[in-house]
């Protein structure tokens, strides 16, 4: 099912720009749960960061709360591995 609704230059690689329009207010939702990286009451990162995403965007679909939160979880680990090396 593609949730396109305008079209996409032929350069453009991304997909699913529901998610990229409401990724930044997302991250701001559950960037907390990335800080330590530490599991909260024994519940991993990833789960209560997708609770937070499902309770704050209940009309997106699991699949799409599942991805949102995996694009975050890599900007983290990725700003956490520049810092290591800086």
């Amino acid at each position: 099912m593609n949730l396109n609704t305008e079209p996409q230059s032929v350069d453009e690689r991304r997909h699913l720009p529901h998610l990229r329009a409401i990724y930044p207010e997302a991250r701001i939702h559950i960037d907390h749960l990335f800080h330590n990286r530490h599991d909260w009451a024994g519940s991993p990162v990833d789960y209560l960061a997708q609770r937070v995403i499902h309770e704050n965007y209940p009309h997106l679909r699991g699949e799409d709360v599942r991805i949102l939160v995996g694009a975050i979880g890599r900007t983290h680990q990725m700003l956490a591995e520049q810092e290591v090396r800086a």
